[in-house]
């Protein structure tokens, strides 16, 4: 099992750069083109970032088996907040584009 953890760490810093990329995409759109689902997007990736720290905390440093599950407690509600913000910003961009 020791094995996997430098796997899950690349795949974790992988995840974290597509997200700075993507959350960076989408502060420039937002400032190019005003429309607030722009900032709906960006706070589900910021919300996205908080859960995923969260719940990979224990793959970078030590923690005992209760504060890596009370971590991973608290990513929960984050990342369902995140998938609800994503999945609401989405929506409105693509009604935005429908109304076109």
């Amino acid at each position: 099992m020791q094995s996997l953890i430098p796997l899950v760490q690349i795949q974790v810093i992988l995840g974290f750069i597509c997200g700075v990329i993507i959350l960076c995409l989408q502060i420039r759109a937002y400032r190019k083109h005003k429309h607030k689902f722009f900032l709906t997007l960006a706070n589900s990736t910021i919300f996205a970032f908080a859960a995923s720290a969260l719940a990979s905390y224990p793959y970078f440093f030590s923690s005992s088996e209760s504060q890596a599950l009370n971590l991973y407690h608290l990513s929960i509600p984050l990342g369902a907040l995140a998938t609800i913000l994503a999945t609401w910003g989405s929506f409105q961009l693509f009604r935005s584009y429908d109304q076109k």
